[in-house]
């Protein structure tokens, strides 16, 4: 995808600044660990992005990455950053907000003054990945939740021992029983016929249990199955791709050498596909939609590789 939203975004995990010229500079600040006492909360290290439209000269970075990635001229690379600039100053003013990507995006608050909002799950956090905040109680909190827990603790209940005299009875009950079980069972004859093996003999006998096949069930005269395939794209069919002014691109593309071969590497999403022109080039969306965080939500529904995604905004 041709977007220069998505080398802003790798540039920014291996920088601490990155100058989009004519638009500003995006800035990393850093947040150091420490402890919340009133939450009990051991915070992780934090970087955040933040945005200074006063620096906006031409440090090169971003053009080389063009440059590197795109196999482009510098001159081109600058002419596609600064068309970029401008699309992004025509939707501020139109939408009253341009969104960029994973990092956050920019709107006109009610001053009229551009403001960027950054996002609080960043990539670009990578040197902090996988961190998290701790909860770590003190000594007194958990010497007061020990001595709750014990309060709370009902005493077991210990039953009362029995008269000596009654034990013994029932233990001469118990045997008497037993000895007039035996006499019965002695006295009584047992017919054993050896010529006849299918009789029921006194000798227990251990048989197997015969596996039961799972019966189908039939209804309207068809056989139902015991699973129902789920649409793994149902959220995407359900937004639709021909409503809304935002567009979620998943690709970008030069021929139709590359859309035919496109299509065959993402056969799944190929129902949802549409195409539009952007600049000469061949732009494959998938869904369309007025609301431009509900298109952002989506991407997850992608393949791993697509979600990266370009919301247009034409």
């Amino acid at each position: 995808m041709f977007s220069i939203i998505e080398h802003i975004e790798y540039l920014m995990t291996r920088h601490d600044c990155v100058t989009v010229p004519g638009w500003g500079a995006f800035i990393a600040n850093y947040g150091a660990a420490g402890y919340d006492a009133e939450r009990a909360v051991f915070m992780r290290p934090q970087r955040m992005i933040g945005f200074n439209a006063s620096v906006n000269h031409n440090d090169g970075l971003l053009a080389q990455s063009l440059m590197r990635r795109e196999s482009v001229s510098y001159d081109n690379a600058m002419r596609f950053i600064a068309d970029s600039v401008a699309s992004f100053q025509q939707q501020l003013a139109t939408d009253g907000e341009v969104s960029m990507g994973r990092l956050g995006y920019f709107r006109r608050n009610q001053g009229q003054h551009i403001e960027f909002v950054p996002f609080s799950h960043l990539q670009a956090n990578d040197q902090f990945f996988g961190l998290s905040d701790l909860e770590i109680a003190t000594v007194s909190a958990l010497e007061e939740q020990r001595a709750a827990d014990e309060a709370a603790a009902v005493p077991a209940i210990v039953p009362k021992e029995r008269n000596l005299f009654t034990r013994k009875v029932g233990r001469i009950a118990a045997s008497v029983v037993v000895l007039i079980g035996l006499g019965v069972l002695l006295s009584t004859p047992v017919i054993v016929d050896r010529e006849r093996p299918d009789m029921a003999s006194i000798a227990p006998s251990v048989t197997a249990p015969h596996a039961q096949p799972l019966a189908p069930t039939v209804q309207d005269g068809a056989v139902s199955q015991t699973f129902t395939r789920v649409d793994e794209y149902q959220a995407i069919a359900e937004t639709g791709n021909t409503v809304g002014k935002y567009y979620m691109v998943i690709a970008t593309l030069r021929n139709q050498r590359e859309l035919d071969a496109f299509k065959a590497a993402n056969q799944s999403l190929v129902p949802y596909m549409k195409m539009l022109d952007y600049k000469g080039l061949t732009c494959v969306y998938v869904a369309r939609s007025d609301d431009y965080g509900k298109l952002m939500n989506l991407r997850h529904k992608l393949p791993e590789g697509l979600r990266d995604v370009w919301i247009y905004n034409r």
